[in-house]
């Protein structure tokens, strides 16, 4: 093949009547159709993970004797996979229709406004998730005898619950860390696995504005 599929692109794009050139139609569409596929299935194995995920969870701290914080955690990340299949619907409510470029726009946009959704919820789920474990720590017959000797040794202490504030304070402090890194978080998280996609789609989309002046 003597030429690129980018000095075809090139070439396709000197007059406004190549714009519509089937050849060249048919090379954004394939391109443009890997990506979304890609991510898709990528996105549809993430949610069937996390279902699984959470189903261990569950049943390995259900057999640790620890069932209510098996529960919880089971329960925030079903909430993930809800809102997950949510977003799903919402993504083959995209016009199928409209031009390669116009798709693809729309899907970077779709996206996006994703990445916004989780992470806001991912702003509740890793202080909630942090909690849920200080929480069940918190009534170990471990935690409850180091509390009662320094009580002993210092009576004064300030108690809220039963439990001494300088504890308290703490883990106050890392719950709201969490909270308040859960974009950075949730960013570094997603690009984990999509990123490389993500990159991908980015190029593609300026190539076709660079090729459509």
């Amino acid at each position: 093949m003597s030429h690129s599929i980018e000095d075809i692109w090139k070439g396709g794009f000197i007059s406004n009547e190549a714009l519509v050139a089937p050849k060249i139609n048919d090379l954004y569409n394939q391109k443009s159709k890997n990506i979304v596929d890609k991510f898709e299935l990528m996105f549809k194995w993430n949610l069937i993970g996390l279902v699984i995920f959470a189903l261990l969870i569950l049943i390995v701290l259900s057999f640790k004797g620890i069932p209510y914080l098996g529960l919880f955690i089971a329960a925030m990340l079903m909430t993930l996979v809800i809102r997950g299949r949510k977003e799903q619907a919402s993504l083959a409510l995209l016009d199928k229709d409209v031009s390669s470029y116009q798709y693809l726009k729309a899907f970077d946009k779709w996206m996006k406004d994703l990445m916004v959704v989780y992470a806001k919820l991912y702003s509740f789920f890793y202080p909630a998730l942090f909690l849920s474990i200080v929480l069940q720590f918190r009534f170990t017959d471990i935690c409850q005898e180091g509390i009662d000797g320094f009580v002993k040794s210092f009576p004064d202490t300030i108690l809220i619950f039963s439990t001494p504030l300088y504890l308290l304070i703490p883990v106050g402090i890392i719950a709201f860390l969490l909270h308040y890194c859960s974009g950075p978080l949730y960013r570094l998280d997603f690009n984990s696995l999509y990123g490389r996609m993500f990159e991908k789609l980015e190029e593609l989309i300026s190539d076709m504005e660079e090729l459509r002046r």
